[in-house]
Parts: C-alpha cells; structure tokens; sequence
C-alpha cells in the first residue's frame, strides 16, 4: 500500500484485517518510533455509544502490566474513526507456525499455554473478557515467549452496555463457547473454554471441530462432546482427553474454575501414561470383531462430557406398520429403591451384569458430519440425520452407498422419526422447525409448530402423533391434526435429548442432565427410572416390539440394552466408538448407531 497519513500517524503497510477494523504498521511522528495502530471501522464508531464504551474498556485493558499482554500506548479518535496503538511485536502468530510444522509437542503447547494462562488471569482480575482467544491472536517469538493480542476488543464484565454492535458477536466461530452461540453470559469461562480449544489446536493441528460455516461450527460446540487429541496425535498422552473434556465442557459451571486450572491439569497430563496407539482404519462396510474385555474397559475410561443435543431413535415406520405391537412383555425392572423420580448420579461406568459380544459393522455412508439422528422402517431402510452437511441420508439394506432425500429447511437436523405413512419427519435445532417429507414427495412441508426451542428430538406413533425434546426441558406432543402441542409427564428433565415410542403409546427419554432413561406410561403418565446402572451423559434411546430398550450411554462410549422385566442391562459391544449420538432398532434385532466422533454409522448384531 502507499503510505497515507493519519493525523500524526503515517500508515506504512497492512498487518492484518478483520471484521472489526484494521491493524497497520505505521510511524509515530510525534515521537519518532515505529508502532501498531487498529483503526476500527467507520460504522462501529456511528453506533450509539460505542465510542465511549470503546474509549473506557481500552483504557481498562492499557493498564494490564502483564508480560504476556501487549500495552496500549493510546487510543483515540481522528476523522471519526476510532484506533488504537501499540508496540510492533516481531513474531509469528500460532496459527501460521502450526500450518507451517504441524502439531506441537504437548510439552510446548503448554509451555505457550501457561503464557496465556497468565495474561487471561489477569484481565479476568481486571473485569475484562477477552472474548477471540485463537491462534492467529496468539503471537510467539524467537524464543518461544508469547503473547496474547487484540485486548482492544475486550469486554467489560461489569459494564452495562457491551462492545458489540446489534446482530453482531465478537468471536471466531472455531473457538466460541457454546453460549456464544445462543446469547449467554460472556463471563471469563468463554475464554478458557476457547483457550482449551487453542490447546486442542497446538496438539494436533486442527481445529475441534470441522467444517467453515456458522452452521457446523455451531452445531459442533453446541451439540458435540470435546474431541479427543490422540487419535489425531498418538504422541499426546491420553490425559489430555479428561483436560479438553472439562476444558470444553458445554456447561461453563462445569469447566476450570481459571485459565491456570487449565494449564496445571494439562501439565500433569504431560507426565500421564503411554499414549494411546493409533487404531487401523476400518473400510466401511467391513466386518468389526469384537473387542476383548480389557479393550472395553479401557474404552469405558475414556470419559466425555455428555452431549446436549441428542437424537430420536426408534422403530417408528415398522410399528406404524402394525409389525412392532407388544404382546403382553413382562414389566421393566425399576431403578434401584429409592430412586425413583430422581437423578441416577453420575458415580463413574459400572459394568453391567453381562456382556453380549457383537459383531458391528460399519455401514457403506460416506462423508458424514456429526451424523446424529436415526431411524429405520420394517424393510431395513436407515434414515441419518447427517447434522453437520445439512442433509438427510437413506440407506436401503441392499444399497452400496447412501442417497440423500430432497428435503428442504434442513438447519442442523438432529432428529429424524418416521410416520404411520412412511413420512419422514425431521428436527431442527439450526431453525427450530419440524419438518415432513412424504414417501415420493417433491416438497417438504414445515409443520406449524412455532414454540419449539432448538428441538434435538423427535418420535412418532402408530397414530401419527409426534413427541418432541427440545430446550424446554419437556416432552411436548404434536397430536396428528393439531396445530398446538401438549405437554407429556410431569418436568424434572434436564437437558433431554432422545426420545422413543412403542406400539402402546409409553414414551422414554434419554435424560442426559440426570443420568437416567426415563419411561413415561401411555395412560397413567406414570414415570418410572429404568434400571440402567450409573449412566455418564445418556443422548438418545430406542424401544423394539418386545419391549426391550436400548441407549447410547454417550459418556462411557457404550450401548446398552435392557429387557422388559431385566434387573440390569447387558453391553452391545462395539470397538472405538467416540461420543454415540443416535440409535435405532430394526424388526430382525439390529441396532444402529451413529458414532459421532468417528463420523460414521455402525449396525450391531
């Protein structure tokens, strides 16, 4: 660029843009030195104080004395155009060194960690919110020190107006924290969520979650449990799954108290056992063995924080079909006394009494993202919320490869049941709609449903009517015809997340937040716990025409299956599976899930 003046300020060349402004190296003339200025843009100075607001945060921020901080020199306003200035720092940001050489070794990502540990600490002692904690923002020198930059965004946490402009959020989508997303509070636990995931990054080289959009990123922070950095990076200990877990949980009440917590728990993960070996690929299609007994409980350690946005699953079109009607099954088997109508708590995997060895088979679908909801009919047909491509996936049994259906209004489907009819119905929580799509139909039809929060999941029954879950921690009933819906069973839930029906109209859910599947009965609406043991995050659930109910048991990467009149489940054993979020169930006892954290789909038999 040419040099162009800017009130005592000469613009020498561009450093970098974004959407807030741009920063450029340029020359002080007062005083004679080279500097960094940020020249926000002229419409955000417009805003009706903005520019106060901008003026007393970079004041807050210009008096952090941390090394790790780069000071502000000044801030002011010229030609009604906001800036700020700073020294010019030789180094170069995270994200180019790790395009450049690839993942860090663990010990030097939390070596350049620590140093941001410090600087947050000490904003967040200050009232400020850095609120873009990402690679690019993160410079490092010749010697590995490293600063945090772009404090002249921060927020104040105790200011009543925020320096954001309406419809407009401070952030990188890659690196938010989920409540970003929907509004929340950008208190200190946004930035440690986003520096766990900068840790993620510097182990492994890639961001948590794929894919550019809104959309998918939305649906990843949102919806999916935290990535695990070993299997992308054998050279990570396996500790460091428990350090991203909590890191990244979706519940700011659940993550390090501080950006140092962080840092100390993923130092000592440094010193954690051998890492993990990598696992050979599995073409899809192919037949998985079985895994021995020390393969499941290793897999049973592997802990992850439950998912909030779950999946129906159920055998919706084949008890439509009137195949699936229950012939007298024995009761299901309570919790334990005591229990009833409260929360199983989370006391860590227990084993179930007995273990099915199975053999699981990775189905011919290709390219999923986050799949999620499923479903399938009485001939075989599998139905795949596939979350993260916007797109409904159908997978006849004698099909080699899965063909998408013309549905329309798709914006992170997450569940997907089938009618009486054969209808597909599908859950969105990227739009809050419900939506049908007919056998043979050209057009998708948007139910008139306009409550609905982010519905995650959806059933049906032999009448049509649709059970839905969604953020009103409910179960709400669409009867067929209606243009209302009613509320099922008496509350309690929290964060629910799967739903099924059977043949006689008793609905279960997955009730994530508490623990426990919960069946709710057809005419009493009486609500029974089922007797599934210590449960870590359950997110979707299933029911078949005997009666036996199965769960994905998110948090301990495990399906489980119970039998009416069963005092304890059994384990349908599957190798590797990594955050299951959808299961269905088919008229010959096959199970299905969709194994999230691989992206891809497996049949149990």
């Amino acid at each position: 660029m040419k040099e162009v003046a800017f009130g005592r300020y000469r613009l020498l060349s561009v450093i970098g843009q974004g959407g807030m402004g741009t920063v450029y190296r340029a020359h002080d003339t007062v005083i004679d030195r080279d500097i960094a200025i940020k020249v926000l843009s002229a419409e955000l100075a417009g805003e009706p104080g903005y520019a106060d607001r901008f003026r007393r945060e970079a004041r807050v921020a210009a008096r952090l004395a941390e090394p790790h901080i780069i000071p502000i020199y000044d801030t002011g306003e010229i030609d009604g155009q906001l800036y700020l200035t700073m020294p010019v720092v030789d180094g170069t940001d995270v994200a180019e060194l790790l395009d450049r050489r690839g993942p860090m070794s663990p010990e030097r990502a939390v070596h350049i960690v620590d140093q941001l540990a410090s600087a947050l600490d000490t904003a967040h002692a200050a009232g400020l919110v850095h609120r873009d904690v990402k690679p690019s923002n993160i410079l490092v020198t010749g010697n590995d020190f490293a600063y945090l930059i772009d404090f002249g965004i921060a927020h104040d946490t105790g200011a009543t107006g925020k320096l954001t402009r309406t419809g407009f959020v401070v952030g990188t989508w890659a690196y938010m924290a989920p409540e970003r997303f929907t509004g929340g509070a950008a208190g200190p636990g946004i930035d440690v969520y986003a520096l766990t995931c900068v840790l993620y990054e510097c182990l492994t080289g890639s961001q948590p979650y794929p894919g550019d959009s809104l959309e998918q990123q939305f649906n990843g922070h949102y919806a999916l449990a935290p990535p695990e950095p070993s299997p992308l990076n054998p050279t990570v200990p396996q500790g460091f799954s428990s350090v991203i877990a909590r890191g990244m949980a979706k519940d700011p009440a659940r993550r390090y108290r501080s950006a140092r917590e962080l840092v100390t728990a993923a130092r000592n993960a440094t010193h954690d056992a051998v890492p993990r070996r990598p696992g050979t690929p599995t073409p899809a299609g192919s037949t998985v063995p079985a895994p021995q007994p020390d393969t499941v409980a290793a897999a049973r350690r592997r802990r992850r924080w439950p998912v909030l946005a779950g999946t129906a699953a159920l055998l919706a079109a084949a008890a439509g079909a009137g195949l699936l009607i229950r012939a007298q099954p024995q009761p299901r088997a309570p919790a334990v006394s005591g229990q009833t109508g409260a929360a199983q708590a989370p006391t860590g995997p227990q084993p179930p009494a007995t273990a099915r060895q199975t053999d699981a088979t990775v189905l011919p679908i290709t390219g999923l993202a986050q799949p999620d909801g499923l479903a399938v009919d009485r001939a075989g047909t599998l139905y795949v919320a596939d979350r993260g491509n916007n797109r409904v996936l159908q997978l006849r049994r004698s099909d080699s490869g899965a063909t998408q259906l013309p549905v329309s209004g798709l914006s992170g489907p997450a569940g997907v049941a089938l009618g009486a009819d054969g209808a597909v119905y599908v859950s969105n929580i990227g739009n809050n709609l419900l939506l049908k799509f007919d056998p043979g139909a050209t057009s998708t039809v948007q139910l008139p449903v306009t409550t609905l929060q982010q519905p995650r999941a959806v059933a049906a029954d032999t009448a049509d009517d649709i059970y839905l879950l969604d953020d009103s921690d409910h179960i709400q009933k669409l009867a067929a015809g209606s243009t209302e819906t009613t509320t099922v069973g008496r509350g309690g839930l929290k964060n629910p997340s799967g739903i099924a029906v059977d043949a006689a109209g008793d609905v279960f859910v997955a009730d994530t937040g508490n623990n426990r599947v919960l069946e709710v009965a057809a005419h009493s609406g009486t609500e029974t716990p089922l007797a599934f043991g210590a449960l870590a995050g359950p997110t979707c659930v299933a029911v078949d025409g005997a009666g036996t109910v199965y769960v994905a048991d998110t948090g301990n990467n495990r399906v489980l299956k119970l039998p009416a009149g069963a005092t304890a489940p059994t384990t349908l054993s599957a190798t590797g599976l990594a955050g299951p979020t959808g299961i269905a169930v088919d008229t010959a006892g096959d199970v299905y899930v969709a194994d999230a954290g691989n992206n891809r789909v497996l049949r149990l038999r």
